[in-house]
């Protein structure tokens, strides 16, 4: 062993030591990349990706300094090395409730080395924001573009684009802190409605006009079904307003009144001892900026008891956004009279009809798993949850009432990779969905009656699932059947058969006498339910 030694340290001091790329072996090739643009650089550059032999290019025999032993030098950082570093764009915290809301949106990767300047970054960071929108936003609704880009940090340095450049290079910020570059979008300050309008998934044109409705009149109602994102979009343009006020950010400037918890009693008291507090002019400190009223039953009448508590001078009034699931049926004339504005929401249209692709593409790119990413396979479930959501939303149209339709919100805990999904799907189409198209089914026959030849959505599911080996997964699923009289009908698993639910027999109101006959008593009765939902339980939709 002895001599073992004495031969290596000869080898050292003839120069003759192997290398080591020899004594390691050739760098293993990693199959897992960045995502995003990680790359771009390199590629602009013309210069081929720096391997692990390059990096250590310098081996041990041709190293002299005798201060430092052989082995300290493996830990040495090479001035060429490159960086891999995450890229996100942070949303500035209001500081407005303790909801823990995300502020950092992954992005991408990119790829940063000695070489690349502020320039070249200014390049790559608004390609990868391009590509990002690109990916979320297939359509292109949102109108985001490079433009959206205000400036971003690295580290302690901040980069406006087309500014003048920090002192310090890209790399030499990034050795610092080699983890993250934070993107900021235009915002108030800019007067744009950028940063909301990323954070919210929302199209740019109708955040701009639902902005314009708030800053002219001053009173808002949101109306649609439950699940739309009313309660969200509030929530946010209250933000908004109060960020544009230049208040400092705390509790007090944003007042919510859940309508469904409170009494229109508490709501009158308080707007009137408010009206009185601002026309006394105490000051605006303990004064409300918006008054946020939630899950409004009876728009009308909110409105009515808005107007008639809320008596100060109407510009000095605080902003009111309601929200209500009933659809509100108001002349133009009638709602100018109230001062009111009305937005309805539906799942047909912008936004609720493009959010769930576009949340679901944001949430895959946020795993940070490239593979998935670009993998065709998660894509194409990710599309069918959509285009699922949109079938389902068909059918309570067709079998229930306007004011019971599924929201996207039912899909927003969708997990992105082909194995959770699908246990996630089976134990939400069993214990959720159908339970919940069962009774949107029962209101509609005990309103409408039966509006549509019977059509059990189970079918179009079993025969469009979209991931491999689903066929052992279809005789998992419930279907739904028809409604009838029974107090709770339970939904009922496929026949150990395979015979589908609809072809055998069951009772309608063209078949039993007894379920028409009770019908018609509870029409006469005036005993419709109609129950009230807030399906809550995902991050504020």
């Amino acid at each position: 062993m002895v001599e073992n030694l004495k031969t290596e340290n000869d080898q050292l001091k003839t120069g003759s030591a192997p290398s080591l790329e020899q004594t390691c072996g050739p760098p293993s090739t990693s199959t897992s990349q960045p995502s995003g643009l990680a790359s771009l650089l390199n590629c602009s550059q013309n210069k081929p990706p720096m391997t692990l032999t390059k990096s250590f290019s310098l081996s041990l025999n041709e190293y002299s300094n005798p201060d430092i032993a052989p082995m300290e030098l493996l830990s040495l950082p090479s001035q060429r090395d490159d960086l891999f570093t995450r890229v996100v764009v942070r949303i500035a915290d209001q500081q407005v409730s303790k909801e823990v809301r995300q502020h950092d949106f992954y992005i991408g990767s990119v790829r940063v080395n000695g070489d690349t300047d502020w320039s070249t970054l200014d390049t790559i960071i608004s390609t990868l924001f391009k590509d990002y929108t690109s990916q979320v936003d297939p359509g292109s609704s949102m109108g985001l573009s490079v433009d959206s880009i205000q400036s971003y940090s690295v580290h302690q340095s901040r980069r406006v684009l087309g500014a003048e450049a920090p002192e310090s290079s890209p790399s030499n910020c990034l050795k610092n802190d080699p983890r993250l570059i934070s993107v900021s979008l235009k915002g108030v300050k800019e007067k744009s409605v950028d940063s909301l309008v990323f954070e919210t998934l929302i199209p740019k044109p109708m955040m701009q006009h639902y902005i314009s409705l708030l800053l002219k009149h001053r009173r808002l109602i949101l109306s649609g079904s439950s699940g739309t994102g009313k309660t969200y979009l509030a929530t946010h343009l209250a933000e908004y307003l109060l960020e544009r006020s230049g208040r400092e950010p705390g509790p007090g400037n944003i007042r919510t009144f859940n309508m469904h918890h409170q009494s229109c009693k508490d709501l009158q008291l308080y707007l009137s001892n408010l009206a009185n507090q601002i026309d006394r002019d105490c000051g605006t400190e303990d004064v409300p900026l918006v008054i946020v009223l939630d899950d409004v039953g009876e728009a009308s009448s909110i409105t009515d008891l808005v107007n008639s508590a809320l008596t100060c001078k109407y510009h000095k009034c605080p902003y009111v956004i309601g929200t209500t699931n009933h659809h509100v049926k108001m002349s133009s004339n009638h709602g100018l009279h109230l001062s009111f504005r009305m937005v309805t929401f539906s799942n047909n249209v912008e936004p609720a009809n493009g959010f769930l692709v576009r949340y679901l593409h944001r949430k895959l790119i946020e795993t940070e798993d490239a593979s998935a990413i670009h993998g065709t396979e998660i894509l194409r479930v990710l599309d069918w949850v959509s285009k699922l959501w949109y079938h389902l939303h068909t059918f309570l149209e067709k079998h229930s009432t306007s004011d019971f339709l599924i929201g996207p919100c039912f899909f927003l805990s969708c997990p992105v990779t082909i194995a959770d999904f699908r246990s996630w799907f089976i134990e939400l189409w069993n214990l959720s969905i159908i339970p919940y198209l069962q009774e949107g089914a029962k209101d509609g026959v005990k309103i409408h009656g039966q509006k549509a030849a019977w059509e059990d959505p189970v079918e179009w599911v079993r025969d469009t699932l979209p991931w491999p080996s689903s066929q052992q997964d279809q005789a998992k699923l419930f279907h739904l059947p028809p409604p009838t009289s029974g107090p709770n009908s339970a939904p009922t698993q496929q026949p150990s058969d395979n015979r589908s639910i609809k072809d055998t027999p069951v009772p309608t109101m063209e078949t039993d006498p007894l379920m028409a006959m009770l019908l018609k008593l509870q029409e006469s009765a005036n005993y419709i339910e109609s129950p009230e939902r807030d399906i809550s339980g995902n991050p504020g939709f």
